[in-house]
């Protein structure tokens, strides 16, 4: 019978786990020197304030250019003159051409 590899390394892994760690053989002041090292090291240097905001300015920027196109492009697809006129002629024929023969007069 052919060993199974994956059955061979859960049991080593299971073994393993139920034995009981090594015992720990560092001197007593071993965790006061790691701290003082720790402490040598010193704070982290914070991050500019302009760097944090940099990537919030770019998208602000992309966010009100979106917004300017939008705009752009309703007023030149709804408030164009052909499409008032249109609508208008389309909603009263009659009224909108006696108004535009006063206009002529």
């Amino acid at each position: 019978m052919k060993p199974d590899k994956n059955l061979e390394r859960i049991e080593r892994a299971l073994w393993n786990a139920g034995r009981e760690p090594a015992p720990f053989t560092g001197s007593p002041d071993w965790q006061n020197g790691v701290m003082a090292a720790i402490r040598r090291i010193g704070p982290l240097a914070a991050p500019s304030s302009g760097m944090v905001y940099a990537n919030a300015w770019s998208w602000a920027t992309a966010l009100a250019a979106c917004l300017a196109i939008g705009v752009c492009w309703y007023a030149f697809i709804d408030l164009n003159t052909d499409t008032i006129l249109e609508g208008l002629l389309l909603d009263d024929p009659a009224g909108l051409t006696v108004n535009m023969l006063m206009a002529e007069m």
